[in-house]
């Protein structure tokens, strides 16, 4: 028989709703039986210290346009283990309340908004919940940090170690399993927060280039015109350092051959 006292505090958390964090990270590892938001975060513990936090340099370059980003975020992930589920939550809470106060001395001006939550019986995939002597409940996030138009690379890059000098400081404590474990810090990057403001510009990029083509392709018999086009896509970031972001918008219209422009054009 289950124990309806001890089941409402967890189906009152099946409540909980992800807030505004959309992601691409892969599925959750938590069986089928546990509860709560979709949204997750990688397993902390499949990660090392060794392999360092921070934001590189890539050498690929798919770009309409660059520009300077103008915010660093950070993936966070909060693991508390209680008796009860009610429990586990205000240890997280605790947790967060704490990385928050951190966070104020290790890169001033960030903040971290919780996004979804996830409940997990203890015990694994099969077992009666009610029958079930622990929980776990899991807090994912993340890190926000505003970066003023003023600050130049090495005061970038200071705020960048303060944050991976905070990421390892919760990584040892998960190793030596003391009190502060269960907090992990992941995939640093940096972004443009509006990235709307650039789309007028990046449409101006793409005329242009396709006006140079036009003119180079086409024939004195047969020139190229502008026929049609499909709505523009969302306008895609890829982070290429610390100093730039490419912007780039997906374009998709057909250039014909006719012996005049279309009426009207």
């Amino acid at each position: 028989m289950f124990d309806d006292a001890r089941m409402r505090p967890i189906v009152c958390l099946t409540l909980i709703a992800v807030a505004s964090c959309a992601s691409n990270q892969p599925e959750s590892r938590y069986p089928s039986m546990s509860i709560g938001s979709g949204y997750s975060l990688p397993s902390s513990g499949s990660t090392t210290r060794s392999e360092g936090t921070g934001v590189g340099m890539s050498r690929e370059l798919e770009a309409g346009l660059l520009v300077r980003p103008d915010e660093m975020i950070v993936d966070v992930r909060i693991e508390k283990e209680a008796a009860t589920a009610p429990q586990a939550l205000a240890l997280a809470q605790t947790a967060a309340g704490e990385l928050v106060a951190r966070l104020q001395q290790a890169a001033p001006g960030a903040t971290f908004t919780p996004c979804g939550t996830k409940v997990t019986p203890v015990g694994g995939h099969g077992k009666v919940i009610g029958a079930s002597e622990a929980f776990t409940v899991a807090i994912e996030g993340r890190v926000e940090l505003a970066f003023a138009p003023e600050l130049d690379y090495w005061k970038r890059s200071a705020l960048v170690v303060g944050i991976a000098e905070l990421a390892d400081r919760y990584d040892a404590a998960r190793e030596a399993k003391t009190a502060d474990k269960g907090v992990s810090l992941r995939s640093t990057r940096v972004a443009v927060k509006n990235a709307e403001a650039y789309r007028a510009k990046l449409t101006e990029i793409w005329v242009q280039r396709a006006r140079a083509f036009a003119a180079a392709a086409q024939a004195h018999e047969a020139p190229l015109y502008l026929l049609d086009c499909a709505p523009p896509g969302e306008i895609a970031q890829k982070q290429q350092s610390l100093e730039e972001v490419a912007l780039s918008r997906s374009v998709s219209c057909r250039l014909g051959s006719l012996k005049a422009p279309p009426a009207g054009r």
